[in-house]
């Protein structure tokens, strides 16, 4: 599957702590956020 840029805006807090949880979990951001929004639309 293509990848394509996807851009917002979000509270620089929220920024930090997405970016310290990639990487104790050893990925990166648009990994992270991936996931995370692949979970939340299986509900």
């Amino acid at each position: 599957m293509e990848k394509k840029k996807f851009t917002t805006t979000l509270d620089p807090q929220l920024i930090k702590q997405i970016k310290i949880k990639a990487i104790n979990k050893n990925t990166s951001v648009g990994a992270l956020l991936e996931k995370l929004i692949k979970d939340y639309l299986k509900k």
